[in-house]
C-alpha cells in the first residue's frame, strides 16, 4: 500500500523511537498464541484450580491490566497476581512457580506461532546504526521471558532497545495515555520528539494523547473500529523504512 507522509513538525525531531511488537516488528497470531500461553500455566495450577477457571480468570485479569486504568502504586504484574489471588485464592508464590515452570518448560510449543519479518529486522538495526534510542514498546500484559522469547524467535537483539516495557516493570497498557508518559519518563525524552510505530489503529495510535507522532505501520492491521486517535503517518514496512530515511538523516 502507499503511504501518507506529512512532515513532522520539523525535521530531525524525533529523538525516540518506540516500536510495537507483535504484528509490528514480527508475525504472530495473538488469538493462538495467548490461549497456548495461558494453558499451559494452567496445568501447572491443576491441582489446585480447574485449567478452564484458571484460563477464565487470567484472561479476566489481562483484560482489566488494558481496560482498566493503571496507577503508578502497583505494577500490572502485582494487578495480575492480585487479581488471581481474589478469584481464585491462588497465592503470588504458586503464580511465580507456574511461570518459572512455563518458561522452562511451555515455550518451544509457542514458537512455531512466530514468524520474523526480516524487512522490520533491517529497519531497527538501521535505526540502531543512526544512534536512535528505541524502545520496545509492547503492551506489558507477559512477563519479560516471554517477550525476550518473541524477539528471540523473531531475530530481534534485546541489545538494541534501551527499554523493553513488560508487565514486571509497566504500570500501565496501551491504549492508557499513562503507559506513553511513563516510557518518555523512563526514557527522558519530551513524548513531542517521540515517534511511536505499530500496526494497531486504537492500542498504538492512542499515543498520540500525550503529543507523539505515530506511524501506523498496516502490512498486518489491527482495527478495533472506531478509534478516535489521529492518523498522521501510514504505510507498509517499505514506506516506513522510506519515512525514517527521510526523517532520521
Amino acid at each position: 500500500m502507499g503511504s501518507h507522509m506529512p512532515e513532522l513538525r520539523q525535521k530531525n525531531t524525533i529523538e525516540a523511537i518506540l516500536f510495537d511488537l507483535d504484528g509490528t516488528l514480527l508475525r504472530v497470531q495473538m488469538k493462538e498464541f495467548i490461549p497456548q500461553y495461558i494453558l499451559g500455566l494452567s496445568a501447572y495450577c491443576a491441582d489446585r484450580v480447574k485449567p478452564k477457571k484458571f484460563e477464565k480468570a487470567l484472561l479476566a485479569s489481562i483484560r482489566d491490566l488494558i481496560h482498566t486504568e493503571g496507577d503508578s502504586s502497583m505494577t500490572n504484574e502485582e494487578r495480575v497476581y492480585r487479581e488471581m489471588l481474589k478469584n481464585l485464592a491462588l497465592p503470588e508464590s504458586v503464580m511465580r512457580e507456574s511461570l518459572a515452570h512455563f518458561k522452562d518448560n511451555g515455550l518451544a510449543e509457542l514458537e512455531e506461532l512466530i514468524q520474523p519479518i526480516p524487512l522490520a529486522g533491517k529497519i531497527v538495526k538501521d535505526c540502531q546504526k543512526k544512534g536512535i534510542p528505541m524502545v520496545l514498546a509492547t503492551n506489558p500484559v507477559f512477563p519479560k521471558f516471554m517477550i525476550q522469547a518473541r524477539m528471540q524467535w523473531a531475530g530481534l537483539e534485546e541489545n538494541s532497545f534501551t527499554h523493553v516495557t513488560s508487565f514486571e516493570n509497566s504500570h500501565y497498557c496501551k491504549p492508557q495515555a499513562g503507559y506513553f508518559q511513563e516510557i518518555a519518563d523512563h526514557i527522558e525524552v519530551d513524548p513531542k520528539n517521540c515517534l511511536m510505530v505499530g500496526n494497531d489503529t486504537s492500542h498504538d495510535l492512542a499515543a498520540s494523547a500525550i503529543g507523539m507522532t505515530t506511524y501506523l505501520v498496516d502490512t498486518w492491521l489491527v482495527d478495533r473500529g472506531g478509534s478516535e486517535w489521529p492518523c498522521e503517518n501510514r504505510g507498509d514496512h517499505s514506506s516506513l523504512q522510506q519515512f525514517l530515511q527521510e526523517h532520521l538523516d
